[in-house]
């Protein structure tokens, strides 16, 4: 297939992210069938535009509806994520291992565990593994911004350096995080640009794309 008839390559992943959604083959093949029905129409580079309008649009949609799936459990697992990782750590900076832990070693358990939390926070939402990952980063946030407002009352003052420590190490966390909850959806697919011929067969075929929202 020509490079001008394929549909651009980062709304296509953006949207093979959502693959295991069930209504996915009817909505990919109709954005698929439309996008060649626009470079007939309108000529590629529109069309191209349009799919990335309509990638986002869909994304948007099916992000809110993952996350309106189970809210209370998904934010009871995200919180017990959050928890158990607290725990483990404030046990490892106690009693260390040795002779006691070093800041990098508190940190590296902290990624391990992180890491561990959302592989099994995402076994145990199949399916709703984003909603998870935002929402641990929404609970996340909250606890830092209250601590943020603490902090002053308590007069504890942090540096330039240290304030950029705070914030890359809370990015690391996040991801590895984010890198273990969305292993198991992300590990069966390598996000190849994937494209439905037009005139494949389809269940339940609408003839534009559900309107998610």
């Amino acid at each position: 297939m020509s490079e001008l008839l394929k549909p651009p390559a980062v709304p296509s992943a953006i949207l093979n992210f959502f693959a295991s959604q069930p209504d996915f083959p009817a909505v990919a093949g109709d954005i698929s069938e439309e996008f060649h029905q626009r470079i007939q129409s309108f000529g590629p580079k529109a069309a191209k535009r349009w799919y990335w309008r309509e990638a986002f649009r869909n994304a948007l949609a099916l992000t809110r509806r993952e996350l309106l799936q189970t809210p209370i459990r998904t934010t009871l697992i995200a919180f017990g994520s959050f928890l158990t990782v607290s725990l483990v750590t404030g046990w490892f900076t106690r009693h260390g291992l040795v002779s006691g832990p070093s800041p990098w070693d508190v940190f590296a358990t902290q990624l391990l565990f992180l890491l561990a939390a959302g592989l099994t926070g995402g076994k145990l939402l199949p399916r709703r593994e984003w909603a998870l990952a935002l929402t641990f980063t929404a609970f996340s946030i909250c606890i830092d911004g209250t601590l943020r407002w603490i902090y002053p009352v308590l007069r504890v003052h942090f540096s330039a350096a240290q304030l950029a420590a705070v914030v890359l190490g809370s990015g690391l966390r996040q991801g590895a995080f984010w890198l273990g909850c969305l292993w198991i959806r992300i590990h069966p697919r390598s996000f190849a640009v994937t494209s439905i011929a037009p005139g494949t067969p389809r269940s339940s075929p609408p003839r534009n794309p559900p309107d998610l929202s």
